[in-house]
């Protein structure tokens, strides 16, 4: 009896989370590794509100995901939160289709105009979609290097 009623909540479980998958981020995975330096070559990513894209590979070892990489220092209690998210809108799944950040911690696809937070590392849509940004983990590698990847 108790093992039946494991296997039923294991099952509701698994159910919920393939959901949770499609509502949140549609975006194809695409491997990412992008190591970004705060010191040099990504230094203006220190200013809070900063935003960088990445569509071209900067090093033969880079992966930038199903249409590039964005970058943002966002708000929280820190100088330094970065976010990382897919530029290709969920909405119009073309890796060609991205969004386009501004300096109010938003960003918007030009094709749907779909308008989504990027400050806070949800990547939320607040309006024109259902769906979520494709967000990417920011890890530190000291010295402040940070890496990117899923």
């Amino acid at each position: 009896m108790i093992k039946k009623i494991f296997i039923s909540i294991f099952l509701v479980f698994v159910a919920l989370q393939s959901c949770n998958d499609e509502i949140f981020s549609p975006v194809p995975y695409a491997p990412v590794q992008l190591t970004l330096d705060l010191r040099y070559k990504d230094s203006e990513l220190n200013n809070v509100w900063a935003y960088k894209k990445f569509i071209t590979k900067r090093l033969e070892i880079e992966k930038l995901g199903f249409g590039g990489i964005l970058v943002i220092n966002g708000g929280g209690i820190d100088m330094l939160n970065l976010f990382a998210y897919d530029l290709a809108c969920p909405m119009e799944l073309n890796r060609e289709i991205r969004i386009e950040p501004d300096s109010t911690g938003r960003a918007t696809c030009p094709q749907c105009k779909s308008v989504y937070n990027i400050a806070n590392g949800s990547g939320a849509p607040l309006s024109g979609s259902k769906y979520f940004l494709k967000a990417y983990r920011v890890s530190s590698l000291g010295n402040d290097c940070y890496l990117v990847s899923n």
